[in-house]
């Protein structure tokens, strides 16, 4: 069978299952289409996502420091953790405002 018979069939049988002509039926598809970006543009964006990247941004530099401090000067270990924090944060926070 050639492929164009085939897709006629097709046709065929779509039409008689739902009852519409196949413009119709395209017209109907393309409209669901529309709607459905539309809904998934409106969507927000995850904030728990952004909230987590940035918290775990500020662990890691905070970790990186911390570890660099152990070995230099351990009695401000605490200190340069809690500012390696603050660091990270930061930085992720102005890199996502860009």
């Amino acid at each position: 069978m050639s492929p164009v018979k085939a897709d006629r069939e097709a046709i065929a049988r779509l039409e008689r299952e739902t009852g519409k002509d196949i413009q119709a039926i395209i017209q109907d598809l393309d409209s669901n289409e529309i709607a459905l970006q539309a809904i998934y543009d409106q969507q927000p964006k995850p904030l728990f996502k952004l909230f987590m990247r940035i918290l775990n941004s500020g662990a890691f530099v905070a970790g990186v420091v911390g570890l660099v401090t152990l070995f230099t000067t351990p009695s401000h270990v605490l200190i340069a953790v809690l500012l390696g924090f603050v660091t990270g944060v930061t930085g992720a926070a102005l890199r996502r405002q860009e």
